[in-house]
């Protein structure tokens, strides 16, 4: 159907397309009205408008359902993308919306089974215990008086979404049209990514058989726990599972009232992830506290195999290059991990974003426990420091970054004094010794060593050539931004200074005559206004001469002289 007449015709289509147009709309005037507003009103009332239009969208996907509450938790993730006014509007998007009717659900059922749903379960709940935007789950029993969870797909949803998979695709085709938004974020991969993942959503059989891989992957392991998956009673559209009770992994009075001990819940959890990532290639991609239970006897319980990702063997072997540069605080390394992953944008500064990371290594070794990793300050300089550097997080990435950083926050609730660093350190190690994961780390290593041994061997031919280019003028020497921002400041005040010097001067030679003649008064308020400029002249001279203490005083302190530097940004 062509756009035109789509618009036309689908409510639900027009509502999407007018409210994106109506952020662009709103975005290019306000690019407009920059020109006539101070850099602080400009910023103002651009971070009103972020918030603003997040909250419209925020509305708009409560009311419509479907894939706009997938959409808005997406990208409410996305800090390479977006600034911290969408994103921290958009994370309180809920994926729970208002439940389907159960007789709408039984009929789905029976549709799905050819036969009366009483020939399939027993005491079906008429109410639901979990509603999201695609599926909602309900309580019954099978033969043998199993009680199970039902997951079944929303009815009608599979047109939702095609809907606003089409106008996605819209405003993503018109997006794509603008060189400044096609340079920061690539579009296209995102959408491809974003459809594959909620298309597999929308099939139970995938998710079923994720389980079963997941359950198989920790099968030696009696800590984790996987509901069984019982395929008699299953179809791409309705899944049925062993019912499991627990607490939330987040529900902490009632994990201690029971007696189960939050650390080791933590330990565990982290433990698991570090056999997904490593050992498995193959991770849970949606560890909200919803989706993660604890059992009486402490099993931890991974749930809703909706959302999973999968490591390809290139990529764990640069992720294990990136923990073995973490640990060795090798930030250099780090940058180049972070290259081949597709992190980094073109034209991207890798020295400056080599010292930011140092900057946020030293927070992270100098308190490696999560009091401050999970402080709202840390984690707001993160974003800050994530959507002001030249970050782009890969599509294919994005779920497994989004995971890491969930975990770490649940484990930090479980166990504020957890040290993460101590914790993480034994898996670190045993990378350097090339264990546990093949022969990669070797590699690596090997790798590494081998550089660093070519380039002790070729530094006395660099530093013959450097002095020889210094020498013949083909190596010239720039200096640094802050250096220039603060000459440019001293040239400035001194000009000033000049100015109100000359002011000071003609005003009290202009006086002065007109003192000797009939204009008395207009003489004498001159001679006021030459001594008034000739005391700011003083003051400045004043000021210019504490400027080098203070200057000393800042670079002791680690700071450029004249501004504070922000913690991230080298």
């Amino acid at each position: 159907m062509p756009i035109i007449t789509r618009f036309f015709k689908d409510k639900r289509f027009r509502v999407i397309i007018l409210l994106f147009l109506r952020f662009i709309v709103q975005l290019w005037w306000i690019t407009k009205k920059k020109r006539f507003l101070s850099e602080e009103k400009y910023q103002k009332e651009a971070k009103a408008l972020y918030r603003k239009q997040a909250s419209a969208f925020a509305e708009t996907a409560g009311e419509l359902g479907g894939l706009l509450i997938k959409l808005g938790q997406f990208f409410s993730s996305r800090v390479d993308v977006l600034p911290e006014e969408y994103t921290s509007e958009l994370a309180k998007l809920q994926d729970a919306v208002k439940p389907v009717g159960t007789p709408e659900i039984i009929q789905r059922i029976e549709e799905e089974y050819r036969c009366a749903i009483a020939e399939v379960y027993t005491n079906f709940s008429q109410e639901p215990v979990a509603s999201a935007s695609l599926g909602q789950v309900h309580t019954a029993e099978i033969k043998g008086h199993k009680k199970v969870a039902v997951k079944i797909l929303r009815p009608g949803i599979e047109e939702i979404i095609q809907t606003d998979f089409n106008a996605l695709r819209f405003m993503v085709t018109f997006a794509k049209r603008y060189p400044k938004i096609r340079a920061a974020v690539d579009l296209e991969l995102i959408y491809r990514e974003f459809v594959a993942t909620t298309l597999d959503e929308l099939d139970y059989i995938k998710e079923g058989r994720h389980a079963d891989i997941f359950r198989a992957n920790f099968s030696g392991n009696s800590k984790i726990s996987v509901p069984e998956v019982y395929w008699e009673y299953t179809t791409q559209h309705v899944l049925t599972m062993e019912y499991v009770s627990g607490y939330k992994v987040n529900d902490y009075a009632a994990l201690e009232k029971a007696g189960l001990d939050r650390s080791e819940i933590a330990d565990t959890l982290i433990s698991a992830y570090v056999q997904q990532l490593l050992n498995d290639a193959f991770f849970h991609a949606d560890p909200h506290p919803g989706n993660l239970l604890v059992k009486e006897d402490g099993t931890l319980v991974f749930i809703d195999f909706g959302m999973v990702g999968r490591i390809e063997e290139d990529m764990r072997e640069k992720l294990i290059a990136f923990i073995i540069a973490l640990f060795q605080k090798d930030t250099d390394q780090m940058v180049a991990v972070f290259e081949k992953l597709g992190f980094l944008r073109p034209h991207a500064e890798k020295q400056t974003l080599a010292k930011g990371l140092k900057l946020l290594l030293a927070n992270v070794f100098a308190d490696p426990s999560l009091n401050k990793v999970n402080s709202d300050e840390f984690l707001l300089e993160l974003r800050e420091f994530m959507y002001s550097q030249p970050f782009q997080i890969p599509a294919q990435t994005l779920f497994l970054g989004k995971s890491l950083l969930t975990v770490t926050g649940i484990c930090g609730g479980l166990n504020p004094q957890l040290d993460l660093i101590k914790t993480l350190r034994p898996y670190a190690e045993e990378l350097l010794l090339g264990q546990g994961a093949g022969n990669a780390p070797k590699r690596l290593i090997f790798d590494q060593a081998k550089k660093t041994f070519t380039e002790v061997i070729s530094l006395p031919g660099k530093l013959n050539r450097f002095i020889t280019g210094l020498e013949l003028g083909e190596i010239k020497v720039y200096p640094a931004k802050s250096f220039e921002l603060n000459l440019l400041q001293n040239q400035r005040a001194q000009t000033n200074q000049i100015v109100r010097a000359i002011f000071s001067s003609g005003f009290l030679i202009s006086g002065a005559i007109l003192l000797e003649g009939p204009y008395f008064k207009a003489g004498l308020i001159l001679v006021f206004l030459s001594a008034l400029a000739f005391l700011t002249v003083i003051k400045g001279n004043s000021y210019s001469s504490a400027s080098p203490r203070m200057g000393r005083r800042s670079r002791a302190m680690g700071q450029a002289p004249g501004f504070r530097k922000p913690r991230f940004h080298p």
